[in-house]
């Protein structure tokens, strides 16, 4: 490409270790809420002591005003009230208070929930044979009022014989299940198979799609399924090998159609082929879709066997997304631990299960740089897959929290175990926790400034570079005079490297290594904070063995080199004295915390004295000293330079106002 104003601008790949990481569509994330981190104190608990064994949480769901709770437990407790329970318990979504009403009586544990399509009834799956004394081997669907069969007279059990149904999904007017059985309704079914949402009538045209052979060993089986809000596609994770006669391993997407299913030929995946720990059969855990229909996320577990693979892992896949080697748009490891269930809101992605860490792709049992502390449950930012700040972890973590569901409301948590928050301040929760999004953080928009504005130059010059702020009006292709700001708050100027302003709070970095924010209205700045999210003091003095570590783009700081950063989608960019490449990490403003992950997007860069992004073009000061903009679409720059503005614009940062 030509190169103007000093600069050569080639565009390179946007790979990480061979891992393709395309850009989140949106500049600014749509405000949303998080939870609370305290769980709320009302819920019923299933007691700790199940005659020799804890009791667990597998599936929830929602039907109407009833949150139906599923696993294996024989008793619950509301207030001073113990109440006998057989595995299903339902709660009211409004008091979130036992419904003693509800008292169905099965057999063995529940793996699966979803709601029926009549509003009124719950399906449930699971390893049980018997529901309310009659044979209904591995599903049934109850009534939520009352917990008996439902009383139309139009369902019948269609009887499933084998391990257990895992998951239920409804999709194009079908009803669909997975899991580890052989045969549904007397018909070969293994592992998957359709069914009338309303009859339960096994489907000889749909669900015949056939799952075969296996990861590494075990026995096959459809762990979860997923569909598109349209229910034109549907994903299948689980223990197989072959998906209708082609090759699928662990990760599959089917197209559904009007008259049959059959395997998407236009989308595959090799992110899941390779083997972990070979102690796992097969280490898919979970899987959910978005409420926009855009993505699905899967975690999984494994052992920590470095950024490879996907080994211990949460991953987000896009449904645009076609080929032959399809890759997720990020990738965050918890560093050796497992993550066994996900749900999605509009703004976050919760995983849960046992991790200590998140954002940990070095970690291998321990923390290791860009780790943060997150005991068994954590919020991702969807763009990026960062954590959020939301932390309230589980103490002990147990096998994990095997079941999140998000409601209206709130987030449902059902684990193993019995305790939220650090020891210090824990909450007995038993194996439930409820965490209302009401008085919850509202999560920035991330907005960054646009031109036509005022373009503040930090410590201006080449040489002196003094302690003051200059600014000048840019429209975008013409600028205006010089203007000394005053501004209040003691801010030096002449101490930073690198600037960003991102809803009115500067981000910048300084010589010592280290990242600093502050708010800024143009007259004034707040109090200097120090950018330290992978310390947690209550976790680190309660759990110092899970203690986070920084990541290493601090050390990358040290003896000021940094020229220039800006943020943009999910993502701060920046270049580096000595080095020639425009980089990016993931970046999430809201919990400050950085990707470890470095991506290399342009080559050429290293002569650049500051640099902001607008309106599609990325402008940066070149080694003259002038401003320069250039196309910035999808990540990265391309095309040639344009001049727009003939003065010396060096200095120690650059942003827009």
């Amino acid at each position: 490409m030509t190169a103007l104003a000093g600069i050569g601008l080639v565009a390179a790949p946007q790979f990480a270790e061979d891992r393709q990481v395309p850009v989140v569509a949106s500049a600014a994330l749509a405000a949303g809420k998080m939870p609370v981190e305290t769980p709320y104190g009302g819920t019923p608990n299933i007691e700790p002591n199940q005659g020799g064994w804890a009791g667990v949480v597998y599936a929830m769901t929602q039907v109407g005003d009833k949150i139906i709770v599923g696993g294996k437990f024989r008793s619950v407790k509301q207030g001073e009230t113990t109440y006998a329970v057989t595995h299903l318990l339902a709660i009211n979504a409004t008091t979130k208070r036992l419904d003693t009403a509800f008292k169905p009586q099965l057999d063995d544990a529940v793996e699966a929930l979803a709601p029926g399509a009549d509003g009124k009834s719950v399906l449930v799956g699971g390893r049980f044979n018997t529901v309310n004394g009659s044979a209904r081997p591995k599903l049934a669907r109850l009534d939520v009022s009352t917990g008996k069969e439902t009383a139309n007279g139009t369902w019948k059990t269609p009887g499933v014989q084998g391990g257990a149904v895992f998951d239920i999904q409804q999709a194009q007017g079908r009803l669909y299940v997975a899991g580890q059985f052989t045969s549904v309704a007397g018909a070969s079914r293994k592992g998957f198979a359709a069914l009338s949402p309303t009859t339960g009538a096994l489907s000889t045209k749909f669900g015949t799609v056939p799952f075969i052979g296996v990861h590494n060993g075990g026995v096959s089986r459809v762990r979860r399924i997923a569909a598109t809000p349209d229910g034109t596609k549907l994903y299948a994770i689980g223990n197989f090998r072959t998906v209708g006669g082609v090759e699928r391993r662990q990760f599959a997407r089917l197209n559904l159609g009007a008259s049959s299913d059959a395997l998407d030929t236009g989308w595959k995946t090799d992110g899941f082929a390779t083997a972990c720990n070979t102690v796992f059969d097969s280490y898919v855990r979970d899987m959910a879709m978005s409420p926009d229909g855009k993505y699905v996320a899967v975690v999984s577990t494994g052992g920590p066997f470095g950024t490879t693979q996907l080994c211990d892992s949460a991953t987000r896949w896009d449904n645009a997304a076609t080929g032959s080697d399809v890759k997720p748009v990020w990738v965050n490891w918890t560093g050796g631990d497992t993550l066994d269930s996900v749900a999605i809101s509009g703004s976050a992605v919760f995983v849960g299960g046992h991790p200590r860490w998140s954002n940990n792709p070095s970690g291998r049992d321990r923390a290791r740089a860009g780790a943060v502390t997150r005991p068994g449950v954590a919020a991702l930012d969807p763009r990026n897959g960062i954590p959020f700040s939301w932390n309230p972890g589980r103490d002990p973590r147990g096998d994990g929290a095997w079941s999140l569901l998000v409601t209206g409301d709130g987030l449902w948590v059902g684990s193993d175990t019995n305790f939220f928050l650090p020891p210090s301040s824990q909450k007995f929760r038993g194996k439930i926790g409820y965490f209302p999004f009401a008085g919850g953080a509202t999560l920035p928009e991330d907005v960054t400034k646009q031109l036509p504005g005022k373009v503040y130059i930090a410590a201006p010059g080449s040489v002196l570079q003094p302690n003051k702020l200059v600014s000048r009006t840019v429209s975008g292709t013409t600028v205006g005079p010089d203007v000394t700001e005053t501004v209040a708050g003691g801010m030096d100027w002449s101490d930073v490297r690198g600037t960003m302003l991102i809803d009115g709070v500067l981000w910048y970095a300084k010589s010592n290594g280290a990242l600093y924010k502050r708010t800024f209205n143009g007259t004034a700045v707040g109090a200097e904070e120090l950018v330290n999210p992978y310390a947690d003091a209550e976790w680190d003095a309660d759990e110092p063995a899970w203690k986070g570590s920084p990541t290493d783009f601090y050390s990358s700081l040290a003896g000021g080199l940094t020229t220039g950063m800006f943020y943009d989608s999910g993502r701060m960019y920046y270049t580096r004295a000595g080095a020639s490449s425009l980089f990016y990490r993931a970046f999430t403003p809201e919990s400050g915390i950085l990707g470890e992950e470095k991506v290399a997007v342009a080559s050429g860069w290293s002569n650049v004295q500051g640099m902001f992004v607008s309106g599609g073009k990325l402008y940066y000061v070149a080694a003259d000293g002038k401003l320069n903009a250039v196309t910035f679409a999808d990540g990265v720059p391309s095309g040639s330079p344009t001049v727009i503005g003939t003065a010396d614009w060096r200095g120690r940062g650059l942003f827009v106002g």
